[in-house]
């Protein structure tokens, strides 16, 4: 998946919960009814329940353990960092299948799994899925896209009659403009789990920075993938950590994101409808091969394979800055995963009913129209959790109003005390710096 593609000074906007959620819609209502996941080996749940429901924490392309080349990869490191599932790059399927039950990981087994390999598939309980290709979207106008999709349908059905719960799908970029949306919404809906990537951070000419603003912005892919699979079919976002270097005229330069851009991102896919997340990618030779430079707790300035291997040539060395930033990125991640863990009963939950009455107004000069987007989870009896995301490099403020009177709020993982309140108060407001999350957990007073 080496990248190919990826209004006024000051305004108020008063915004408040709609049926049904666009991706233009500031609270985000979908999954009322329950919230599509999957269970450890991939069977689809609506349901959650804490001893079958699982959230993917993934890394997209990992190196299988040892040494390979001049990269050397344990995957002791992924699980310390927070990660429960691991994308390894094309390997022998016994030997990814070990790795993963040697780690106590999930794997997702990248490409077609060969015919004599298929008997290993219903061996393991650390198999969560098969992805068959990567962003098939990309081949439109330059193969016959009806045979490709024949090419999936057959392959599928053979592997389901080995292991018949196993999803087998596919992951596509975010082409969901003319002339690619009718495509891109048929292999969305093609498999049991949808999956894409949507890298938004990159070099531009223009000076917006948002991860909303593009017609193919996070917010934009999720929240049409979720429409597509009628709120029933889980959504898998792969999100960026990575840099592509480019030139001035290059029309997708990606770079790293800060990491506050990096949190944005997974919290931003979220709240429209992702119930997994995977990262590209850990900085290993893997990647360095194909021009890109990840995330690592200790990357390297190149990975030349010793010796010298044909295909196997291109050191492409980091500079001291990017290691900088790989290091950051990484140290990031493995906040970002803790709380994503900790918030598993809380993602996995029905989204809050109208009933809650919350009502947003915004401050400040945004780039896209509704910078900040919120996804309202109930907790306890008169508790909620409200997961906030600023799409926008822009300062804002947001007021939030309830129809009834507030106890307590608090902003998780920000080692902060809880915000004083007058009593009887409705409102709170709070500050979003560029990038921002903010995950607010408030109680109401009892009736």
């Amino acid at each position: 998946m080496f990248p190919s593609f990826l209004a006024c000074a000051l305004c108020v906007a008063e915004i408040v919960l709609a049926q049904p959620s666009s991706n233009n819609d500031v609270i985000q209502t979908m999954y009322r009814q329950g919230v599509p996941h999957t269970s450890r080996q991939g069977e689809v749940r609506l349901t959650y329940d804490p001893n079958a429901s699982f959230f993917p924490i993934g890394i997209w392309g990992a190196q299988v353990p040892g040494k390979q080349w001049d990269s050397e990869a344990y995957w002791t490191l992924l699980k310390e960092a927070g990660f429960n599932t691991v994308w390894p790059w094309f390997s022998a399927l016994a030997q990814a299948l070990d790795a993963a039950e040697e780690h106590d990981m999930q794997l997702v087994y990248m490409g077609a799994v060969k015919p004599e390999e298929r008997v290993l598939l219903g061996s393991s309980t650390h198999l969560l899925g098969n992805v068959w290709h990567d962003e098939p979207i990309g081949k439109l106008g330059s193969v016959d896209m009806d045979a490709l999709f024949a090419e999936f349908n057959t392959y599928r059905s053979e592997i389901h009659a080995v292991a018949p719960e196993l999803p087998v799908f596919i992951n596509d970029a975010p082409w969901i403009m003319a002339p690619a949306t009718d495509w891109w919404l048929k292999w969305n809906a093609a498999a049991r789990v949808a999956c894409h990537d949507n890298y938004p951070i990159m070099n531009k000419k223009h000076r917006a920075r948002s991860i909303g603003a593009e017609p193919n912005g996070i917010p934009q892919s999720v929240s049409l993938g979720v429409a597509n699979g009628e709120e029933k079919r889980p959504q898998w976002l792969i999100v960026g950590a990575f840099e592509q270097p480019g030139e001035y005229d290059q029309s997708f330069a990606f770079r790293f994101p800060t990491p506050q851009q990096l949190r944005a991102q997974v919290y931003a896919g979220i709240i429209h409808g992702a119930t997994g997340i995977i990262y590209f990618t850990w900085d290993t030779y893997i990647p360095r091969d194909g021009r890109v430079i990840g995330m690592a707790p200790n990357p390297k300035i190149s990975y030349t394979p010793v010796p010298q291997q044909e295909g196997y040539t291109k050191p492409f060395p980091a500079t001291p800055m990017q290691l900088a930033q790989s290091r950051a990125l990484w140290e990031a991640t493995t906040q970002i995963n803790a709380e994503l863990e900790a918030l598993v009963p809380v993602l996995l939950a029905p989204t809050a009913a109208e009933s809650l009455g919350l009502a947003l107004a915004v401050e400040g000069e945004g780039v896209t129209e509704n910078p900040i987007r919120v996804l309202a989870k109930p907790r306890g009896q008169q508790g909620y959790t409200l997961l906030t995301v600023n799409l926008d490099d822009a300062m804002l403020r947001g007021t939030f109003e309830f129809n009834r009177p507030i106890a307590e709020v608090n902003t998780r993982f920000e080692n902060q005390m809880p915000l004083e309140l007058p009593d009887g108060a409705r409102e709170f407001s709070l500050s979003y710096e560029p990038f921002a999350v903010h995950v607010i957990e408030l109680t109401f007073d009892a009736p």
